[in-house]
């Protein structure tokens, strides 16, 4: 609210200091002096008013919560948005996918504990479910990605209305959804404003022998790309996180299971040896009695040796 001053006063008590005529504050009438004892009235109205516009320091926004918020037309468009206590325009986001072999999961993965620990550490949270990939009807890559860009577009655009940053992102997923963390970060990230990503027992190369050798894992990716390897390899090579990322991609940290039977130990090696390649920055964590859920079965959350690193990783790179 914009209130010119100067001019208030000037109208109301008339002209000050030199401009004013002889004769000083005794020498007037007692008329005029009335005059202005009457004028104060809407002054004090004025500072009164000047003093409600000014913001309280010690007044913060309250946490809030926005579930199944949706992002697109389609029903699995849809994402769960937690605001922390205190936020505002610098507040980063933190992006969570959720896994399921590109065809199935749920974002519920992800549980309020697990988020309630990152909006403690300050950040708000936006936990997406996206369109899974099938065959009939056809959903295929890059239509899980375009989701992932749909849903941060849709952050940045009411950035101002939640009150956190709309250029200020950080990425975390598990397993598929680890991938297209990774994928986003690394290929679809030219506005810069992904600023760190963690992937907890991500895909990283679809042409590892190791990984094609699992039961199921090439079938899987056949349906999340809706063609074979054997057909058209340089769309298997197209979304491999080792094949696309470059020097200037962000800050990587990669949660690995030892003994993972679903996504080996050699995809988190290769991922780890190709940002070391680049110089691009990087944390490789290796547990060694940890299956694919990193613990989460155990737990029923991901147990603290996981999310911990992750929280320390995300605070250096979400400044």
């Amino acid at each position: 609210m914009q209130i010119d001053i100067e001019r208030y006063l000037y109208r109301t008590f008339g002209p000050r200091g030199s401009e004013r005529s002889a004769g000083g504050r005794f020498g007037r009438p007692a008329q005029q002096r009335r005059r202005k004892c009457r004028r104060t009235g809407p002054l004090l109205a004025l500072l009164a008013l000047i003093g409600a516009c000014k913001p309280n320091s010690t007044d913060t926004l309250p946490a809030e919560s926005h579930p199944n918020v949706s992002y697109g037309t389609n029903a699995a468009q849809v994402m769960d948005i937690s605001l922390p206590a205190g936020r505002d325009g610098a507040t980063a986001v933190v992006i969570f996918i959720h896994g399921g072999g590109w065809s199935g999961g749920d974002k519920s993965i992800f549980l309020a504990t697990d988020l309630a620990r990152v909006n403690a550490a300050g950040y708000a949270t936006v936990n997406i479910n996206y369109r899974l990939a099938s065959t009939t009807p056809a959903v295929h890559d890059p239509m899980l990605s375009d989701d992932v860009t749909a849903a941060m577009d849709y952050i940045a655009a009411h950035a101002s209305e939640y009150q956190i940053s709309g250029s200020k992102f950080g990425m975390v997923g598990h397993s598929a959804g680890a991938h297209l963390a990774l994928l986003e970060a690394y290929k679809y990230n030219a506005t810069g404003r992904i600023k760190a990503v963690a992937s907890l027992s991500g895909p990283t190369d679809f042409t590892d022998s190791a990984f094609l050798a699992i039961p199921g894992d090439r079938t899987l990716v056949e349906v999340y790309l809706g063609v074979t390897q054997a057909a058209a390899p340089a769309r298997w090579t197209a979304v491999n996180p080792v094949s696309v990322v470059t020097a200037t991609s962000p800050p990587t940290i990669i949660m690995q299971g030892a003994v993972d039977v679903i996504v080996p130990r050699s995809q988190g090696d290769r991922l780890h040896a190709r940002l070391q390649s680049l110089g691009v920055l990087d944390e490789y964590h290796v547990y060694p009695t940890y299956d694919h859920d990193l613990g989460y079965a155990a737990a029923g959350h991901f147990p603290d040796d996981v999310l911990t690193p992750v929280l320390a990783w995300l605070a250096k790179y979400l400044k």
